[in-house]
């Protein structure tokens, strides 16, 4: 017999089971960015995505070539400017259609005087591209966070800025006490991030068996698993991967990042 599934709730604007993959464009996109889009397939795993960026595609496969997390995506070249603003409005309507996105993420325009201000043109010409229809979820990260007023009235959900995390934990310390000790006891140095090898006997478990078995580090003290250290495909810097996924495979990384209390911890001064 086969097996029964429950049918989705169409009440439910979270329950997807049984819809199409979710549609999100990644406007203003370069390769530099492609942890955004590895983030992405990690949260949605049946998102379709689809780039715009200024780079030749060539240049685009080129930067890529090698990655074996390379994400399942499409690319089109494309940009605005002062001169090119309804040219980019056509292209978005005909060749994105950008109408039948579930979201939109508005990248700075990085190389360009002024990068929020072509975000803002940007996000015009996807109203525009939209005509009747509704607009997108659209997600906007800005370079200067005074800005950010300036993108009222052009359908923007929400809006990043550098530090935006950062400020959204103060302020969730304030009410939280929890949060705040904890923050307190860095600042004291009670806490430290390390990078440490992966055990051999966990080298081909996965990063949720190595959370699962890994709760103390060598001298007995607690031991939070933030992420893995792998090697990057194009250089000699290590790349980071903060919580890569349960099912992320160790022998793909080549240690592990995590954070331990320390017993000689001293106050500053």
């Amino acid at each position: 017999m086969p097996p029964k599934f429950a049918a989705m709730n169409p009440e439910d604007p979270h329950d997807r089971r049984g819809a199409a993959p979710r549609r999100v464009v990644v406007i203003n996109w370069d390769p530099a960015e492609v942890g955004l889009l590895r983030a992405i397939e990690r949260t949605h795993g049946r998102a379709q995505l689809l780039c715009v960026g200024a780079r030749e595609p060539d240049a685009v496969a080129r930067a890529l070539a090698g990655d074996s997390e390379r994400p399942d995506f499409e690319y089109r070249r494309g940009e605005v400017d002062n001169r090119s603003l309804e040219r980019f409005t056509a292209f978005l309507r005909d060749e994105i259609d950008i109408a039948r996105a579930d979201a939109v993420i508005v990248l700075p325009a990085h190389g360009r005087g002024e990068p929020d201000a072509f975000s803002r043109l940007t996000c015009a010409a996807i109203q525009r591209a939209c005509g009747d229809a509704a607009v997108p979820n659209i997600v906007v990260a800005v370079e200067d966070p005074e800005a950010a007023f300036e993108f009222a009235g052009h359908g923007v959900a929400t809006i990043f800025y550098p530090g935006f995390l950062r400020s959204a934990l103060m302020a969730h310390a304030c009410v939280d006490l929890a949060v705040f000790q904890f923050l307190l006891e860095l600042v004291e140095r009670r806490h430290r991030v390390q990078l440490l090898p992966i055990p051999g006997s966990l080298a081909d478990a996965s990063f949720g068996e190595l959370c699962g078995a890994l709760e103390e580090d060598a001298d007995g003290r607690p031991l939070t698993i933030l992420g893995l250290c792998r090697p990057a495909p194009h250089d000699d810097a290590p790349r980071i991967l903060l919580n890569p996924g349960p099912d992320f495979p160790l022998t793909r990384a080549t240690g592990l990042v995590a954070l331990s209390g320390r017993d000689d911890a001293r106050l500053p001064g």
